[in-house]
């Protein structure tokens, strides 16, 4: 478990670096820093991985089957474009090294954008459960992915908190 804190903590580390570099330039802007401590943030990030990974292949297999029929239908797709837009984005913040201390547009966009997704996907999905007559069982998927989503990434993206702060453990 200390081998995986001090990756963990050394990949942060280099997010502060760059984070320093920034404000050196001035150019740091309004962060906010996520101050969940890297084992948890590690554990609800890969749950909330597997719930969008699961609300988007039942979706993308539930609309190749049934095609865009009803108006629930588009939104479920405006929701799985919305969640690969939000973990696309959540990678680039990766590679910049601006993940975990990312200015509140980053934030929003990332995180923000990835659990709410996956709250409307499930929220759609339940509607379509309600208002169909026959219940397929990925939509069924659909809802619990986009719950696994949500239920874990929202502790993650409200966590951050206004302000750079270093060495959170």
């Amino acid at each position: 478990m200390s081998k995986i804190k001090d990756v963990l903590h050394e990949k942060r580390g280099v997010t502060e670096d760059h984070i320093k570099k920034l404000e050196q330039s001035g150019k740091e802007g309004v962060r906010y820093t996520a101050m969940m401590p890297d084992i948890p943030f590690l554990v609800l990030g890969l749950l909330s991985d597997i719930g969008w990974i699961i609300h988007l292949v039942a979706g993308i297999i539930y609309l190749c089957n049934n095609g865009l029929h009803h108006a629930l239908d588009y939104v479920t797709l405006v929701a799985l474009v919305a969640v690969v837009f939000g973990v696309g984005y959540i990678i680039y913040l990766n590679k910049i090294h601006e993940k975990e201390i990312a200015t509140k547009l980053q934030k929003d966009l990332s995180f923000g954008m990835t659990v709410y997704a996956g709250l409307a996907g499930a929220i759609v999905g339940i509607l379509q459960l309600v208002t169909y007559t026959s219940v397929s069982s990925e939509i069924v998927w659909i809802v619990v992915g986009g719950f696994l989503n949500f239920a874990a990434g929202a502790p993650i993206y409200f966590s951050f908190k206004k302000g750079i702060f270093y060495g959170v453990k």
